[in-house]
């Protein structure tokens, strides 16, 4: 540094050191970064307010303007969407970062970082469905939430598996495209419900409950595929489904009956009436901290988690009002973000230039019918007559929610292609379907609650 910047002329003078010449471009940005700048300028920032130095993190104008741009193209893809072709902004979203993000032209900076502030929107959203729980809706609901979501997983996967087989792949291919047709997205099915204001309705929380046991299923079924790549252990097999259980039924108990108790009875009750909101928001993030790696750790999933901690505190009205004041609008753009980049970056739009990708993909579509057909399983929790009026809609409603993929069926999918179980053109074919899952059944959702509720309208102003 005293070199480059200060020499002495002994320094000058010295044979061992030629100064006589110019500095070669690595030696330049080698020197100047020792200075505490860059190759543009010894300031840390150079010409166009760039690079990092020893005194900070800085971007480039052009990075931040790019990603002022993605943003502007998020929410204009989604209103165009909502408001032009009668289609929930989420497929917009979705199409804004296939288009700009990595798949096509690559053009958005630090991908990355925009994954990781969906996957923090999916967090919080989970965390959401947990506070929103209504004990007495969901006692209504028993076993039935649990038999839907199971079967909502093992029929399309069986269904997925068989069309595999039928297409001519290995029994590895098979069972990993099989197994990406499993998980429900509770994003997406959470975003339009909510938008309809269903998610408090008994058929609200039947689909949260099933939702969420679906991720749960979804991280075991990718846990097991590990097993596919090697030999396997009987711990590594079943140690994800005994951690799963254990924290959805014990976790579920502690967090509903104990932990309020506890709580309550030992910090609420020296905190005044005015600061118990923020006191218990306070509380619950320490909770999420201590149970998302508790969760990762023991091979469940996370996101349960999240849930369990939300779960704790559904009684609260002080903490759902202050979280709903305090995150609404946060939620929305990291929703947006979450649609745009941790689903649009994941798919492989280049190759579905081929035929036989596009016409494998349309079948693999074929398993959706086996989410669609929990609908079902819902009980009548209306006055109509069974599979008629609302009961109906609620049918609809249920199909349609858990025949939307998500963020978990890419994951799987990814995991498998990298792992060498399935072939990156059966991965494209996969791919295909699942973004078909996210378009239509949404689209079929939105359809069937905005035409219920209109019928709800037209009966009150008769």
């Amino acid at each position: 540094k005293r070199l480059f910047l200060n020499p002495t002329e002994d320094d000058m003078y010295d044979h061992d050191f030629d100064y006589s010449g110019p500095l070669e471009e690595e030696e330049e940005d080698y020197y100047r970064s020792l200075a505490g700048g860059d190759a543009k300028g010894d300031d840390g920032h150079g010409d166009d307010g760039g690079g990092h130095g020893e005194f900070g993190v800085h971007i480039t104008y052009e990075d931040l303007y790019a990603a002022m741009i993605f943003f502007t193209a998020i929410y204009v893809a989604g209103v165009f969407a909502s408001r032009v072709l009668k289609m929930p902004s989420l497929v917009g979203e979705i199409f804004a970062g296939i288009i700009l993000g990595p798949p096509l032209a690559d053009y958005i900076p630090n991908p990355e970082a925009f994954v990781l502030l969906g996957e923090i929107g999916l967090i919080l959203l989970v965390l959401e469905a947990g506070i929103d729980i209504d004990l007495s809706t969901l006692s209504l609901i028993g076993t039935r939430g649990i038999i839907i979501a199971i079967i909502g997983s093992i029929a399309p996967i069986a269904i997925a598996l068989a069309i595999a087989f039928a297409l001519g792949f290995d029994t590895k291919a098979s069972i990993a495209a099989g197994a990406t047709f499993g998980p429900t997205s509770l994003g997406i099915a959470m975003n339009i419900l909510r938008q309809g204001k269903i998610v408090n309705t008994p058929v609200g929380q039947l689909i949260v409950s099933a939702a969420v046991i679906d991720d749960m299923i979804a991280l075991i079924i990718l846990s097991q595929l590990s097993a596919l790549e090697g030999d396997a252990t009987v711990a590594q097999i079943v140690a994800p489904i005994v951690s799963a259980l254990g924290f959805l039924i014990v976790g579920g108990y502690i967090a509903v009956f104990i932990f309020p108790k506890l709580i309550n009875a030992t910090i609420m009750k020296k905190v005044p009436q005015e600061q118990k909101g923020k006191a218990e928001m306070i509380i619950m993030f320490a909770l999420i901290l201590a149970l998302m790696p508790a969760t990762y750790y023991a091979k469940a999933s996370f996101l349960m988690g999240v849930f369990i901690a939300g779960l704790a505190f559904c009684r609260s009205h002080d903490l759902h009002h202050l979280f709903v004041t305090q995150f609404k609008r946060l939620m929305q753009w990291l929703m947006r973000i979450f649609f745009a980049a941790s689903i649009g970056f994941q798919v492989p739009i280049k190759d579905f230039g081929n035929g036989t990708v596009i016409w494998q993909g349309l079948v693999f579509t074929l398993a959706l019918l086996g989410k669609i057909g929990t609908g079902l399983l819902v009980p009548n929790f209306t006055q109509s007559g069974r599979f008629q009026g609302f009961h109906l809609r609620d049918v609809f409603v249920t199909g349609f929610s858990m025949a939307a993929e998500g963020e978990f069926a890419f994951v799987i999918a990814v995991f498998a292609v990298d792992s060498g179980l399935i072939t990156k053109d059966l991965y494209a074919s996969v791919v295909l379907a699942v973004l078909i899952s996210t378009i239509l059944p949404p689209f079929a959702l939105r359809y069937t609650i905005n035409r219920y509720n209109k019928k709800s309208e037209d009966k009150v102003q008769e």
